[in-house]
């Protein structure tokens, strides 16, 4: 049984991964179609496990999804009947990569046996048998309850107090500046002049890093790439494909906002400081990393308090951060990587915060007088957290211990700010924990002010509708930054917030928000460092007389009907002009506006009234 557990997950993992070439391939077909140009730029793309998760269940795809997992299945059955070793399992599975040439060679190798020792300890504790593995996973492909959408609930005090109007900012009172810096996503192997349109270098398009050397395997050798031409060469300053942030992009951000804004209050960064090359993470690097990051910021706002949240990509193998309820805990937990968060946050956060860093990886501030700011684990609700699949009820307590920093702020007349990773209404959130969170913001919606995510990479914002209500009353929203790394398709961007606050009785409300960007793409072709300059200012672009959540769920109203102002969200969405035709098709559509309105995950009822 535990060989059969073992390489069924990692058959999974790599199906997926297959597939999610599959649908770029088509969609590069339809894009292509659409715009009548065969050179025409690739169309947007999700993150590698997020975007494959989402393709094997694309009602076009299942069949195929489900044929490919399946006949993995049902391989490594066989092999295991013969009494193959697991690493003869394992390294059938490689071969099958490089066969199909999914990935790299290097990456095949790696991804593969990156996740397995995670992937069998968790199905070895699960209740999945081989037969209800796809099932699991792809819709109408076999027999199982999907662990993505398990529910369970959570004791959410009552003695709610009457529901306060949207507080106004008054006129005449002091503000503060606040950075918010997301998904940096810094690349080291980052090589001038190597492919940024990998995908071509594939029979799939599976490649999911570009921009960097692959002229030679990990051993030094020659690949079958190394006289290849080059379609698109990577520039200096970064790609808009499928590649993360050069070094130099990143410092050249760095520089120009230290220099730009010398009144900034506090940093907010809302996780993911590793580039996507999950396959190559190791606990050493990790650590490498993370005290690099630490001392940019240290050189550049020496003065600066510096607020992070934690992202997936600091986990070991990413997303990796099992609960103290789990199993070998000592062994398998994160408590190597919260010791590195703690090292870092230490030199911003006060002593008495760091155990619940230590603990959880999430923690509570003042940054201001009556304004306690919490950093919140959300990696305790991704669904690529395996770990979570053992035992799905709020890991670490954390949800209950949000509850009681609501209570304690509540009692004592305070606001909080929310920073976090994981948007709870984005799928990656697994359906329970955010059902829960959903319900927990609806409790306490006159104590939070304000919410703060990342992880999307994209410039959107999410709205809480309360379902109970019959007029479906819009009760809260969160602020979703902009990445800086240029994965995917994307130009790097960052956000500067005015917020009301500082004095007794201030709302602690965002007042104004103007997103800064770069186009790498004319910084290469000028050989010149990028020029960051203002994309727009939120309440002058969309005409907002207010940050209220009725003012944001008037916005997406008006980007479902008003076609213009929809491809100007769309543009900057992406900070370019991919996906430009978008508009044209409903169902590319109806998803932009409904993950918008979709408070939590797995529930499009928010989005019933959108039709044709």
């Amino acid at each position: 049984m535990r060989q059969s557990l073992i390489l069924l997950g990692v058959a999974l993992a790599f199906l997926t991964s297959v597939e999610s070439g599959v649908l770029r391939n088509h969609e590069f077909e339809k894009w292509t179609s659409a715009s009548g140009n065969e050179n025409a730029p690739p169309p947007p793309k999700y993150k590698m496990l997020r975007y494959a998760k989402k393709a094997v269940n694309e009602p076009e795809n299942r069949k195929m999804s489900c044929f490919f997992c399946t006949f993995a299945v049902d391989g490594v059955q066989a092999l295991i009947a013969q009494n193959s070793t697991d690493d003869e399992v394992a390294a059938f599975l490689v071969n099958l990569c490089d066969l199909f040439d999914v990935e790299q060679p290097h990456v095949c190798k790696n991804i593969i046996y990156a996740f397995k020792d995670e992937v069998v300890f968790v199905l070895e504790r699960s209740v999945f048998t081989p037969e209800e593995i796809c099932g699991a996973f792809i819709a109408n492909c076999g027999h199982s309850d999907k662990p993505l959408t398990h529910m369970w609930n959570i004791t959410i005090p009552g003695g709610k107090p009457p529901i306060r109007p949207w507080p106004k900012i008054p006129d005449n009172k002091p503000t503060f500046k606040v950075l918010h810096l997301s998904d940096i996503h810094i690349d080291h192997q980052y090589v001038v002049g190597t492919e940024a349109y990998c995908q071509l270098d594939s029979a799939l398009g599976t490649y999911a890093m570009c921009c960097r050397d692959y002229s030679q395997d990990s051993a030094g050798k020659p690949t079958n790439l190394k006289d290849k031409p080059i379609y698109v060469p990577a520039g200096p300053w970064g790609m808009p494909y499928l590649c993360d942030l050069p070094y130099q992009t990143f410092d050249s951000a760095m520089r120009h906002i230290s220099k730009t804004f010398k009144d900034l209050d506090y940093i907010i960064i809302t996780g993911d400081f590793e580039a996507h090359d999950s396959w190559d993470y190791t606990e050493d690097l990790t650590r490498e990393n993370m005290n690099n990051m630490t001392n940019v910021f240290l050189e550049y706002f020496p003065n600066v308090p510096v607020y992070v949240s934690i992202g997936n990509h600091e986990g070991v193998p990413q997303d990796a951060m099992a609960p103290h309820t789990m199993p070998e805990y000592d062994q398998r937990g994160p408590q190597w990587l919260y010791k590195i968060m703690s090292d870092m946050w230490s030199h911003w956060i006060p002593k008495e915060a760091l155990d619940t860093v230590q603990y959880r990886a999430s923690y509570a501030v003042y940054p201001k007088p009556g304004l306690k700011l919490i950093s919140l684990n959300t990696i305790y609700c991704s669904e690529f957290n395996f770990y979570l699949y053992v035992n799905e009820v709020d890991p670490d307590a954390t949800l209950e211990w949000l509850i009681e920093e609501l209570v304690d702020s509540e009692k004592k007349g305070e606001l909080v700010h929310i920073i976090s990773h994981i948007p709870p209404g984005d799928n990656y959130c697994l359906k329970g924990w955010s059902w829960n969170f959903f319900e927990i913001v609806k409790r306490f919606e006159n104590t939070i002010a304000q919410m703060f995510y990342g992880h999307t990479h994209y410039d959107q914002f999410m709205v809480y509708y309360d379902m109970d209500d019959p007029k479906r009353r819009p009760f809260h929203f969160n602020w979703i930054s902009p990445s800086l790394t240029t994965y995917d398709f994307l130009n790097p961007a960052f956000r500067i917030y005015e917020i009301d606050g500082g004095y007794q009785g201030a709302t602690y409300t965002v007042k104004s928000a103007q997103t800064y960007f770069a186009n790498v793409t004319e910084a290469n072709m000028k050989n010149k460092e990028p020029e960051w300059v203002l994309s727009y200012d939120t309440a002058d672009h969309y005409q907002m007389t207010d940050f209220s959540p009725q003012s944001w769920s008037d916005l997406s109203d008006k980007l479902w009907t008003n076609t213009t102002m929809f491809r100007d969200y769309v543009r900057h969405f992406y900070r370019n002009h991919y996906n430009n035709e978008c508009y044209t098709d409903y169902k590319c559509r109806y998803t932009f506006v409904c993950d918008i309105k979709k408070g939590r995950s797995y529930d499009e009822s928010f989005c019933d009234h959108l039709t044709r």
